[in-house]
């Protein structure tokens, strides 16, 4: 699964060397475009920004500005078509603007034709080798034809000038995957995760992780909710938690504390030591109570196993010496 959605705006480069009144006039409108665009399209504004920007091209089809606001404000509501259009009258009166090639290639892609999507993202990165936006989407391109060391090239070039691109962290580690580079690929999800531990990329990064035995991070089931959590640390021997585990705690004790019905269950294991798997589940406990002083104690269940802990995934079984898990059952 692919992640893909852009998630931020490049900053345009304003071209004013125009002369003469007609031209004034033009570069005038050209500024205006890009601040009224930037700011329709930053605030979702897209029916707006495509009834303004379709009478300023009516008034001056040679502003490119007002054809790029155009052709992005159609694409951001599926008119792809449309959106190829004027990206492209864009690119041809203005071929020297790296961000012009960029998004005809993102309106070649929605039309399907990748083949004029990666010239596009060719030509961008011509004007400007370092252009981020073309350089993951050159990613995206190259992966889905499955040039999977093309699209790891790419996206570390990218991740060189912007480290924490959410789209070429979790790509970079499945094109790892797909290349068979196991140990880069683990560290890849760590660094992914390690960025951004949320939602259904996060989750799906954790399984990969799991399904090599590693259980740096983990899905808790929560009631109705799937939360991944980074594992918890303790200190050698000892049930003191370590400062790296705390905000993963302070944030089970938030949804612990805004679920009342949610009852919390802690579950710690550590071979052949069962009074250390005790101290160490009623050490988070209490941490998390500590945490919210609105929480019922009742809420919290604990239990300790001087057992391995035995994790299934897949066809796979792992056994774990020390583990702390959590689950969640909606009272």
């Amino acid at each position: 699964m692919i992640l893909k959605h852009i998630r931020w705006i490049m900053p345009m480069v304003l071209s004013l060397g125009l002369g003469g009144c007609a031209a004034t006039e033009v570069a005038y409108v050209s500024v205006k475009n890009y601040t009224q665009g930037e700011y329709y399209l930053q605030n979702d504004q897209y029916d707006d920004c495509i009834a303004t920007f379709a009478s300023e091209v009516e008034r001056y089809p040679s502003d490119a500005k007002a054809q790029f606001y155009l052709g992005r404000c159609y694409l951001a509501v599926e008119k792809n078509r449309a959106a190829l259009t004027h990206l492209k009258k864009a690119v041809a009166i203005d071929q020297g603007n790296p961000d012009y090639h960029f998004w005809q290639g993102v309106a070649y892609a929605a039309n399907g034709n990748t083949r004029s999507e990666q010239k596009s993202y060719e030509e961008a990165l011509a004007i400007k080798k370092d252009h981020v936006q073309a350089l993951v989407y050159m990613g995206h391109n190259r992966f889905e034809a499955g040039q999977y060391r093309a699209s790891l090239g790419y996206y570390n070039r990218a991740l060189r000038q912007e480290p924490s691109i959410p789209q070429a962290l979790y790509n970079r580690a499945l094109a790892l995957r797909k290349l068979n580079r196991t140990p880069e690929e683990i560290e890849a999800w760590k660094t992914y995760l390690g960025a951004y531990a949320d939602g259904i990329f996060a989750r799906r990064a954790a399984q990969y992780l799991n399904e090599y035995g590693r259980f740096d991070y983990r899905n808790h089931i929560l009631g109705k909710r799937t939360v991944t959590l980074p594992q918890i640390q303790f200190a050698p021997s000892s049930a003191r938690i370590l400062k790296v585990s705390t905000p993963s705690l302070k944030e089970l004790a938030r949804i612990t504390a805004r679920t009342p019905k949610l009852v919390l269950h802690i579950v710690a294991y550590q071979k052949n030591n069962l009074k250390l798997a005790e101290m160490r589940a009623k050490s988070v406990k209490k941490y998390i109570l500590d945490q919210e002083r609105g929480i019922d104690g009742a809420r919290i269940k604990v239990s300790w196993f001087d057992k391995p802990e035995t994790v299934k995934t897949g066809r796979k079984t792992h056994y774990r010496d020390s583990a702390i898990n959590f689950f969640g059952q909606a009272g």
